[in-house]
C-alpha cells in the first residue's frame, strides 16, 4: 500500500523504497511456497487485494490511504519489541540492523516533513524508537553474554 500511496504522490523515493520492500518479502515468500510452508494463493491472493483496496482508497481519498498505511505498516515491530522486551538473551537479534532501521526511521521522518507529509513522518516515528530500543536491548545482551575467547591450545 505504500508503494501504492508513493505512486499516486508521485514520489519516486517512496515507490523505489517500498516496492524494493514488495520484492524482498514476495521472493521471501516464494521460498516458503516452494519449501511447502504455505499455500500458494495464499500470498498471490494478498498481494493481488492489497493492491486493488489500495488503489480504490487512493482514488476515493489520499487521507485515507494515508490513515490506512500508517494503521497497517506501524504496527508491524509491535510484537519484535514485546518479544526484546520479555527476552533477556537476544540471541540472533542483529544490532546493526535496529541501529540502521533507526537511522532509516530516523531519515524518513525528515524526508516526510521536508515534504509537508505527515503520513510519511508518522510512522517512522514508531520505528525509530522502537528499532532504538530493540538495538539498545541487544547490544545489553550480547555484551552480557558473549562468552571470552579461549585460548588455543597447541
Amino acid at each position: 500500500m505504500w508503494t501504492i500511496y508513493g505512486l499516486k504522490k508521485s514520489s519516486f523515493y517512496i515507490v523505489f523504497s517500498n516496492f524494493s520492500i514488495v520484492v524482498a518479502i514476495s521472493l521471501i515468500l516464494f521460498v516458503c511456497v516452494k519449501h511447502k510452508k504455505i499455500a500458494g494463493w495464499i500470498p498471490i491472493f494478498t498481494l493481488v487485494s492489497l493492491a486493488v483496496v489500495g488503489t480504490i482508497i487512493a482514488d476515493y481519498s489520499m487521507t485515507l490511504m494515508g490513515w490506512c498505511t500508517i494503521a497497517i505498516g506501524t504496527p508491524a515491530i509491535i510484537p519484535q519489541i514485546v518479544r526484546v522486551y520479555r527476552t533477556e538473551h537476544l540471541y540472533g537479534v542483529s544490532e546493526s540492523m535496529y541501529a540502521l532501521l533507526s537511522i532509516c526511521c530516523s531519515i524518513w521522518i525528515v524526508y516526510g516533513l521536508m515534504l509537508g507529509d505527515l503520513f510519511v513522518s508518522i510512522p517512522n516515528i514508531v520505528g525509530t524508537v522502537g528499532g532504538f530500543y530493540i538495538w539498545l536491548r541487544a547490544r545489553a545482551s550480547h555484551r552480557k553474554f558473549t562468552r571470552p575467547v579461549e585460548a588455543a591450545v597447541v
